[in-house]
């Protein structure tokens, strides 16, 4: 007698027991037709199955499960070997994904870009007092007002995705009264004169909009010295 079939008579003299009146005896077969054809009945007439009805249900599945499909393999094995084979390709997937991809944006040679391109414009900075040495580009506060916000400018331009690889240069040239409006130029560099790039990337709705957002999304909570009202941005 084959494992196979010892597992199944197991699973019917174990059903039989919870029959009752067989009291753990094996039953008779007239017993063991009364015990099917109630199944069948509580089938038919669509109760709930009985606990018998579910350990016969379970020890089905499990006959199924060990069926032999090819060879020594078994159903259960056959059904692991192919969820982990789905693991494995979409594991192998993800990494040649993350390997092979190449971000072609991310490759350009800066030596290339030698077409340049300028916006000028002024903004108030709101929590500076002005003084008349302000005035001076050469005087040691102009100098060192002016480059704070060279500085600031050139960060913001060369943290944005769509700017920084065409960003060069941002100058302060001149301050006036008016709390302190400073007047500024920004230089990008493009590879070569591309219309469409001018157009859409390089345009000035792009590079005024990046800097707007960046004033807008200054912290207020805190006096900051180079503090710039947004509404007051202005760029030609």
């Amino acid at each position: 007698m084959s494992q196979d079939r010892v597992k199944s008579d197991f699973c019917v003299l174990f059903v039989l027991s919870q029959i009752p009146g067989s009291n753990g005896a094996a039953n008779s077969p007239e017993h063991a037709v009364e015990a099917q054809d109630s199944l069948i009945v509580s089938a038919n007439g669509n109760t709930d199955p009985s606990p018998q009805e579910q350990i016969s249900a379970v020890c089905k599945i499990k006959r199924e499960l060990n069926d032999v499909i090819f060879w020594k393999f078994r159903l259960w094995m056959v059904i692991i070997f192919i969820f982990v084979l789905i693991l494995v390709v979409i594991g192998i997937s993800l990494i040649l994904c993350t390997v092979i991809h190449e971000d072609v944006d991310e490759k350009f040679d800066p030596s290339s870009f030698e077409f340049p391109r300028y916006f000028n414009g002024s903004f108030r900075l709101t929590n500076q007092i002005f003084t008349d040495e302000l005035l001076s580009p050469s005087s040691n506060q102009s100098k060192a007002l002016s480059t704070e916000l060279q500085e600031k400018l050139a960060d913001l331009y060369r943290a944005s995705h769509a700017l920084g690889r065409y960003f060069s240069k941002a100058e302060i040239f001149a301050f006036r009264n008016g709390s302190v409006i400073a007047q500024y130029q920004l230089k990008f560099l493009m590879p070569e004169l591309n219309a469409e790039l001018k157009k859409f990337t390089l345009s000035r709705e792009v590079v005024y909009n990046v800097l707007r957002q960046f004033l807008y999304d200054q912290e207020t909570d805190h006096p900051d010295p180079l503090y710039i009202d947004p509404a007051s941005l202005d760029m030609l």
